[in-house]
């Protein structure tokens, strides 16, 4: 997918500190509320995230679309190793990911 001028200057990066993620996760919030970009998923509602106050987890996943080229931006985080952002060629689904049959115990008919 090709970005556009709206949305060109996202860094695709890695990061290691917790602060890195949150200057990020900032900055596309603005971006939503400019109008520029679109929350397609979270794992984690950004509004909790970015209040001051202690969440306690540690993995978070975010998607944003641009609403002008539709390029989907994909945002994971660790606090304790870091995270990346990078182009997603989909929304993310849990569906897609169902969890895996149980295996019959033997003797069981």
């Amino acid at each position: 997918m090709s970005r556009c001028e709206k949305c060109d200057m996202i860094p695709l990066v890695e990061f290691k500190a917790p602060a890195d993620y949150a200057a990020s996760l900032q900055s596309f919030a603005g971006m939503v509320m400019a109008g520029d970009m679109e929350i397609v998923y979270q794992n984690f509602p950004i509004e909790l995230l970015l209040r001051p106050g202690i969440v306690k987890r540690n993995k978070f996943f975010h998607q944003f679309r641009c609403k002008n080229c539709g390029t989907i931006y994909g945002m994971f985080a660790n606090t304790k190793v870091g995270g990346q952002i990078k182009i997603n060629e989909k929304v993310f689904n849990p569906d897609d990911y169902p969890d895996p049959e149980k295996p019959e115990a033997e003797g069981e008919q």
